[in-house]
């Protein structure tokens, strides 16, 4: 029999923790088992042609209501896929695409939450999302968090929704001198300052601001501290303004933008902070654990399912900046504290969170999916024709509305 070809759907492919978790299959799952392609949403360049992979682009249209059933369907019928996973909102509509195309197996999992639907979800997603994940074969999440929330906004059974958590290399994201020594000198890093990181979108999700206020405070209780910002985004012009607003910040903040020795960089932090509004399940926290720093994060969405508090890392409620200045301060001052969450966090993620186990959760849920003989596969094509699709396009006008209904 020759190989399964596995068609991964995204509303894009640029960077971020979904993308990065696509890239980890693409370079990991067994090639004589797995054909895989890249299936975009929104047009997207192929800047992983270089690597042998192939990433095809619906392209979303311009204006209307804009829903890519159709779209979607068409390119099924021409690619043959046998099992398309699709994930988060971006690319919901790939479930109902992939039954409609007669696709043997469907997948969709969600890995995060936007700023603008932290609380709740609009109506209009929940029946899309309640009537997707009806038609697709498995469902998960990368996070009990994430399951928890989504069971009780359609409302659904949790059971019906499983949990593949994300993984690390801990290989490469390894503590390494050499690397800290290298980094902490390309930098230029004050010797006798405690170096605070962060890597990510710069997106407002990420509440760097309240990691700016807390180094402010730190730095006006004459601890010395630095602070690195890897990552790029939105909200880098911004960002960068604003510490330069503040004075006792501007100087002291450095962003270094994208980087792809993103393991050497973590090497030369002292500290790593996630304050992050809301996640899924953080791979920039994962890599920084598997570098055995010490890691404080917000107490939101997968960060405690990682982070076991005042043991592997240290929690603390999203926007309280107080809590993390005096985390700050505290592990400026015991550089023997910092060590020993660092230790912990690395046995952690080596324990529970390895890119091997990763890898092995996906590769079972494909074959499993794969060699179910899904006995109501007629019924369903049957179900969702042309006209059952268009109630799915009406109750969500599309799938992509207005931004206040997003």
């Amino acid at each position: 029999m020759g190989r399964f070809r596995i068609m991964h759907v995204i509303d894009s492919f640029g960077t971020g923790g979904t993308e990065e978790g696509i890239r980890k299959l693409l370079s990991g799952l067994d090639p004589a088992t797995f054909e895989q392609i890249v299936c975009t949403v929104a047009p997207t360049p192929q800047p992983e042609a270089r690597t042998g992979i192939r990433v095809i682009s619906v392209g979303r249209p311009s204006g209307g209501r804009q829903v890519l059933v159709g779209r979607l369907k068409r390119m099924f019928d021409q690619e043959r896929p046998h099992l398309v996973h699709s994930r988060n909102w971006g690319a919901i509509e790939a479930v109902p695409a992939a039954r409609w195309a007669g696709v043997h197996a469907v997948v969709h999992s969600e890995h995060g939450l936007e700023s603008n639907t932290i609380a709740r979800q609009p109506w209009r997603r929940n029946v899309v999302r309640r009537l997707c994940f009806n038609w697709a074969d498995r469902v998960f999440a990368v996070s009990q968090s994430l399951r928890a929330y989504y069971a009780e906004q359609l409302p659904i059974a949790p059971d019906r929704i499983r949990v593949i958590p994300n993984g690390v290399d801990t290989e490469r994201f390894r503590p390494q001198m050499d690397a800290r020594k290298a980094v902490r000198q390309k930098l230029k890093l004050t010797p006798e300052a405690m170096v605070v990181g962060t890597a990510g979108r710069l997106d407002p999700v990420k509440d760097h601001r309240t990691l700016f206020r807390a180094v402010e405070l730190v730095l006006s209780q004459h601890v010395p501290v630095q602070l690195v910002i890897v990552g790029d985004g939105p909200e880098r012009a911004a960002l960068e303004a604003d510490v330069r607003a503040r004075s006792l910040l501007s100087g002291r903040a450095l962003f270094v933008g994208e980087r792809s020795e993103v393991a050497s960089l973590m090497n030369g932090l002292d500290v790593f902070v996630l304050p992050s509004l809301a996640e899924g399940m953080s791979n920039a926290l994962l890599e920084a654990m598997a570098v055995g720093i010490a890691s404080v994060a917000t107490r939101v969405g997968g960060n405690p399912e990682l982070v076991e508090g005042g043991i592997s890392g240290l929690l603390f409620e999203a926007g309280d900046t107080q809590a993390l200045a005096g985390y700050l301060k505290a592990l400026a001052l015991d550089p023997l504290w910092r060590h020993s969450l660092g230790l912990a966090a690395r046995k952690r993620v080596e324990g529970s969170f390895s890119l091997e186990r990763m890898l092995g959760s996906y590769t079972q849920l494909y074959e499993d999916v794969l060699g179910h003989r899904r006995t109501r596969a007629g019924v369903l094509r049957k179900c969702i024709s042309r006209a059952n699709v268009e109630p799915l396009i009406v109750a969500g006008s599309a799938v992509r509305t207005t931004k206040a209904e997003r």
